[in-house]
């Protein structure tokens, strides 16, 4: 049985309506079509190991968690690096003093009566090959003391900025660009790996996948289609009540012969994002 298979990921809590997510489509071909049958699987996903996954799988579990966890307005973006006196004499010991700075800062908090901080560190190293740090984190301490807590060179907080239509694209992106990451005595590593460090507590994204309502004779004709094409939108956005399409991404495989969509979707201003009753209600499965 052939069927077209549609996997979102939730950038939200589990079983709850996230604001954004990614959509997932690709050819299943089945004898039986069992597993279809069975409705709906719902799981939360786990933490991935990051040298296991490649660079694209990496990127956009790093934009669902960033998605899942912050907010424009709320949260802060820090920049932090070094000064002459302060430089770190390898990677490990850059590493190790902002985990110190993290550790300061949870210290004020407590004080404040504040939980610890939840953060996404990124490393990167210049063009010029210089350390330096990007931290996403919770916006519960103001900006002066997170600046003035960092001792070893410059740290600059900004207040996360989201676009109505995209979102945290644009930080995301600008994170997202990679380093040049040293090489080890295997080789060049990946520009992701050992790249972004997640604190404890963060919300993970979660997974649904069902089969699509889009038929095969459609599927067909849309992927042939460019990824802005109104008929492409049309089709992806009616399979996805509720949302718009912020982007679409189109993909052959040689090898199996199969197209792929991938689709980055964002709920519609006027959809609450407040928890509702069932995610399906056919299928009996409870928010």
């Amino acid at each position: 049985m052939n069927s077209i298979r549609r996997i979102r990921r939730h950038a939200s809590g589990m079983n709850k309506k996230s604001e954004f997510m990614q959509v997932m489509y690709l050819d299943f071909d089945s004898p039986t079509g069992d597993h279809l049958r069975r409705g709906r699987k719902i799981y939360k996903e786990s933490m991935p190991k990051q040298k296991k996954m490649n660079e694209k799988r990496a990127r956009r579990y790093f934009e669902a968690l960033i998605e899942a966890n912050f907010k424009g307005g709320r949260d802060l973006v820090l920049h932090l690096t070094f000064d002459k006196n302060n430089y770190p004499d390898s990677e490990k010991e850059a590493k190790k003093r902002v985990q110190c700075f993290l550790r300061n800062l949870n210290g004020k908090r407590k004080r404040r009566g504040l939980g610890n901080a939840k953060y996404i560190i990124v490393f990167e190293i210049s063009k010029r090959g210089r350390f330096h740090f990007h931290i996403i984190m919770d916006g519960e301490l103001d900006r002066d003391t997170v600046e003035a807590t960092w001792k070893y060179g410059f740290c600059n907080a900004d207040r996360l900025k989201a676009d109505p239509k995209e979102g945290l694209t644009a930080i995301i992106n600008y994170l997202a660009k990679g380093g040049n990451n040293p090489k080890t005595k295997d080789g060049e590593r990946s520009k992701w790996e050992k790249r972004w460090i997640p604190s404890r507590g963060l919300t993970r994204p979660w997974i649904s996948e069902a089969k699509s309502s889009i038929s095969r004779k459609r599927f067909n004709t849309i992927v042939e289609l460019p990824e802005d094409s109104e008929l492409f939108v049309a089709a992806i956005e009616k399979d996805n009540a509720g949302y718009f399409v912020q982007s679409i991404e189109k993909s052959y495989n040689e090898q199996t012969g199969h197209w792929y969509i991938f689709c980055r979707m964002r709920l519609k201003k006027n959809i609450s994002t407040k928890q509702s009753t069932s995610v399906d209600k056919k299928r009996g499965v409870k928010k």
